[in-house]
Parts: structure tokens; C-alpha cells; sequence
């Protein structure tokens, strides 16, 4: 955590090209202006991440390992989500989600500043980071949702992809993509819903 923000504050303001692909929000939900119960706005069939990698377009080929604090910079820092698919969800929809309540929704900390542009770039089916991944060696191109640029901003659900789970049996699928911005620092403990109020962060739900 101390590494990140030490880098946080030494290259905020550093650029690089911009990303390729924007998010793709499929649709958007106010969230409640009151204290979430436990478990948030998460239904009872989730996935949460199971490894979050920030990679750098200024350091590309440093490794900076797991994180549970993702970053995203302007045209530098991005952080990968990695989500694996359990093999019972063949035939069920999953619907890819980001959570962002505001400060009186949550108490987990987050860092938010700028425009609120984000682009989502997904990776291939059965692809994803490890802890050695760096932006010069990120995992094989997949497919990125087809919508046109969103702005996300504090007190929001934000539906980015809707489709097929995928998975088959006895195996489970992995599914990975990496969020950037060319506008926004963007920093967060993602978090599940707690002590600490809403959800926060990059989810699937299963339904």
C-alpha cells in the first residue's frame, strides 16, 4: 500500500497513450442514500476478484504483484481484475457490475479525482494476471464490451457486461480485463460489504 501511493504521488501527473478500448456500461442504478445491510447490494451469488495487478504504461516492465487497494492514474497506471467463473454456473447469466457508493455510503477509502472517464479492455476466456504481470507482458487480447465511453462517478452501480457464464463442467472459466482512465486518479480498498458499509469495486453476479 505505501509503495502504491508512493507512486501515486510521484507520477500523478505523467502521461503516456491513451488506452484502446472505452468502459462499457450497459446501464446505471442510483444507490441508496442510507447505510447498506450486510452484504451491500451484492445478491447472494457473486464473484468477487480473486487477484487485482496494477501495471504501469510509464514503468512497463516493473511487476508490482496483488493488490488490494487497485489504481488507475491518467494514461499510466491501470490495474487488472482477474474473476474465475465456477463450473455450476453453465447456462446462467452473469452480469459484470462495479459498485461505487459515495463517502456517506461507505467507510472503505477510496482516492477519486478528475474527469471520470475509464476505458475496460477485456482479455481472453481462460487468460488473466499473475503477480508477475507488467504492461509491456499483459495476458492475450479477448473480447471488450461494445459501448461507447462512460463516466463513472461516486453513489452509482454501473452495469458493464451482461452475457453467457460460460463455464463448463468440472472446470471453471477465468475471466480478466483491466481498467485505465485517461482523466481520473482512482484508488480503493475493494471491499465486499461489512463493517464498513456498501460494496465497493468490480463484481460478477450469477443469476
Amino acid at each position: 500500500m505505501k509503495l502504491i501511493l508512493s507512486i501515486l504521488t510521484a507520477l500523478v501527473a505523467c502521461t503516456a497513450a491513451s488506452p484502446v478500448h472505452p468502459l462499457t456500461v450497459v446501464s446505471s442504478r442510483r444507490l441508496g442514500r442510507k447505510p447498506c445491510p450486510k452484504g451491500g447490494t451484492l445478491p447472494l451469488n457473486y464473484i468477487a476478484p480473486t487477484l487485482m495487478v496494477p501495471v504501469s504504461a510509464n514503468l512497463p516492465d516493473i511487476a508490482f504483484g496483488s493488490t488490494k487497494t487497485p489504481l488507475i492514474t491518467p494514461n499510466n497506471f491501470c490495474t487488472i481484475f482477474n474473476l474465475v467463473i465456477p463450473p455450476s454456473a453453465p447456462g446462467d447469466t452473469c452480469t459484470l457490475e462495479f459498485l461505487f457508493p459515495d463517502y456517506e455510503e461507505t467507510s472503505s477509502p477510496y482516492m477519486y479525482h478528475g474527469g471520470g472517464h475509464f476505458t475496460f479492455t477485456g482479455y481472453a476466456f481462460g487468460s488473466g494476471a499473475t503477480e508477475e504481470t507488467t504492461y509491456n507482458h499483459q495476458p492475450p487480447p479477448g473480447p471488450s464490451p461494445p459501448q461507447p465511453p462512460a463516466v463513472m462517478s461516486p453513489g452509482n452501480a454501473y452495469i458493464v457486461n451482461v452475457g453467457g457464464c460460460g463455464a463448463e463442467p468440472p472446470g471453471s472459466l477465468g475471466v480478466s480485463g483491466m481498467l485505465c482512465s485517461p482523466d481520473t486518479v482512482f484508488s480503493y480498498l475493494q471491499t465486499e460489504g461489512d463493517e464498513l458499509g456498501c460494496p465497493i469495486g468490480f463484481f460478477v453476479a450469477i443469476s
